[in-house]
């Protein structure tokens, strides 16, 4: 992928906007590559609220009611504890205040505008990846989702802190979903002792290095994509 592409995959969202229905450009966009990248679709007061509520429930200040956390498997013996311990919370949509981000107008408003206006939000989960956790493999949404078409269900994900390489961004394989084809899914080689025991990735090789686009995201950066691009995550190799 080379840098005037992936200089293509991205548009600014105005912050004033109430709302942010997607244009002819950026729907065509989506259809051909299965992704597209919003800067600053999600504002920094919704952030802040749903990190501080992410903290709160890893402190144990705040009751996760229906929510399940998760810990770091690699750092169970670690002696660590709350947000540094944890790699993610699921089913955050049980949770008022993180539902203000699955509920957030502008986010609705990309997402009619790709599926159409009934909608409704499920497998949700807050990504923590405190240093030292590992990859999550290439795989596809669709592989988790028990609903078809295909085409009628893509993934959101906002960052809330600035994510690149280092930290463990998300990659993805662009146009990967064209294929329209679900990949066997599996246990990665090597899974035991990291958190890739808790995720199937795809046997082969869909995702080799040169077709990666690694998307750097500051906070608010919002990437959608379909559930059948290939796409996973690298390893936190830095100290935040």
């Amino acid at each position: 992928m080379n840098t005037s592409y992936a200089a293509m995959a991205s548009w600014s969202v105005p912050q004033d906007a109430e709302s942010y229905p997607l244009s002819e450009s950026q729907l065509q966009f989506y259809r051909d590559n299965g992704y597209l990248v919003l800067r600053g679709l999600i504002d920094a007061p919704t952030l802040a609220h749903c990190k501080e509520r992410f903290i709160d429930i890893c402190s144990g200040r705040v009751d996760p009611g229906m929510i399940t956390v998760m810990k770091e498997f690699s750092l169970k013996d670690s002696g660590k504890t709350g947000e540094e311990l944890i790699y993610k919370i699921q089913d955050v949509l049980y949770d008022p205040v993180l539902y203000s981000y699955s509920s957030h107008p502008r986010l609705v408003s990309a997402v009619a505008s790709l599926l159409g206006d009934n909608l409704t939000a499920m497998n949700s989960m807050l990504i923590n990846k405190p240093p030292h956790t590992a990859c999550h493999p290439p795989h596809q949404d669709q592989y988790y989702l028990p609903i078809r078409p295909s085409d009628k269900i893509l993934g959101s994900w906002t960052a809330i802190d600035r994510v690149d390489r280092e930290n463990g961004c998300l990659y993805l394989v662009p146009r990967s979903h064209r294929a329209g084809e679900l990949y066997e899914h599996g246990y990665p080689p090597n899974a035991k002792g990291s958190t890739n025991l808790l995720f199937h990735g795809i046997h082969r090789d869909v995702a080799p290095l040169h077709s990666r686009l690694y998307l750097t995201m500051e906070p608010g950066d919002t990437v959608l994509f379909h559930s059948l691009l290939v796409h996973g995550s690298e390893p936190n190799v830095s100290q935040r």
